[in-house]
């Protein structure tokens, strides 16, 4: 058999291991909506202004990248390092960033909405003033996050890590807290009665002011105000 021909044989052999109407990414394929870029190396890259639409990002390594003024409605990023990237002012809506890592991550004034986050992690990640809405972010890991100036409504951080997260003078609307742990995390200046799930127990360890507003049947504990 010749060296041609026992190529064509091996490629048409993993061809029939992969699934009916399986795309293989190709790396190299330019900046598109609806593209795949399935465990691709994008790091360090200036990516601005980018259409993302429909796009797939699965098992990608975007970390230290510039993706700003870009967007990502109906992209999905399961498993995706986004680990020091930048998307400051990008539209993520109906976008699945499943068990997506984010370490120091911007989305500040981002719109992040109808979108899965569960089982992430963005610690030390910035949101200021973004505008979450509907966003499931159950299980997830958000130490240090900060939330200020951002609009929260209709978000679930049930059983995630919130402990030194920072949501001074946000918004919060239907935000669900339920088994959320929330040592030291910062509510100072917020509006806490329209959120759910939140315990005594949470407030007790978390951190606020006079101006923190609490639900019904709640109150503001001797440790308030934090010391530094």
């Amino acid at each position: 058999m010749s060296a041609r021909k026992a190529r064509l044989t091996l490629y048409a052999m993993l061809l029939l291991y992969l699934p009916f109407g399986t795309v293989v990414a190709d790396c190299n394929d330019r900046r598109a909506p609806g593209m795949d870029w399935f465990g691709c190396k994008k790091i360090n890259k200036m990516m601005d202004g980018s259409d993302f639409t429909g796009s797939r990002f699965d098992s990608a390594d975007l970390s230290s990248s510039l993706m700003d003024d870009s967007d990502f409605t109906g992209a999905s990023l399961y498993k995706t390092d986004l680990t020091r990237a930048s998307l400051k002012r990008s539209k993520l809506i109906d976008a699945r960033l499943t068990k997506a890592i984010g370490y120091r991550a911007n989305f500040d004034r981002s719109s992040l909405q109808n979108s899965i986050m569960t089982k992430s992690e963005f610690s030390r990640s910035s949101f200021k003033h973004a505008r979450i809405a509907a966003v499931d972010w159950t299980k997830s890991e958000l130490g240090r996050a900060d939330f200020s100036g951002a609009t929260l409504t209709d978000v679930t951080f049930e059983f995630s890590n919130l402990s030194r997260a920072v949501f001074a003078n946000a918004r919060l609307e239907k935000v669900n807290f339920a088994g959320a742990y929330t040592y030291r995390t910062h509510f100072e200046n917020v509006d806490l009665s329209g959120t759910t799930n939140l315990t005594q127990a949470q407030i007790d360890i978390s951190c606020g002011n006079r101006y923190t507003r609490l639900p019904d049947g709640r109150w503001m504990p001797d440790t308030w105000p934090c010391e530094e």
